[in-house]
């Protein structure tokens, strides 16, 4: 059995939607969000306490999600969307936290969008999207 804790971290952090809804491209949502302690992502990405954008790439084929600190790209990752029954009411991220302290980011929803973005598994047994 994995040896894994895995952890809810809900943020009170208001959501600013960093792009008018008339001025964003249908396919793309960006939300500022807040990380409070070092994660990774499935693919990689290390992600370092702070304030992030986000951005939803949500292509039909292969939706993404990009990471952004001030205009830097920090890491961009492949994400599975999963449309919410009703809008989300708060942001709320799932992390698992492996026994080395490693914390890997599994889910994502942003508090006032319909969509939940989880994050692709990369190689490995049992890796699936």
């Amino acid at each position: 059995m994995k040896a894994a804790c895995k952890y809810v971290l809900m943020f009170a952090v208001a959501i600013v939607v960093a792009t008018g809804l008339g001025m964003a491209k249908p396919s793309e949502k960006s939300a500022d969000i807040t990380i409070t302690a070092v994660t990774v992502t499935p693919d990689g990405g290390q992600l370092q306490p702070g304030m992030y954008k986000m951005t939803l790439l949500n292509a039909s084929t292969a939706p993404e999600v990009a990471f952004y600190k001030g205009k830097k790209l920090i890491c961009k990752c492949p994400v599975r969307v999963e449309n919410l029954p009703t809008k989300a009411g708060y942001t709320e991220m799932l992390v698992e936290t492996a026994t080395d302290g490693t914390r890997m980011l599994k889910t994502l929803s942003v508090g006032g969008w319909t969509e939940k973005v989880i994050f692709a598994q990369t190689g490995g047994a049992g890796a699936g999207r």
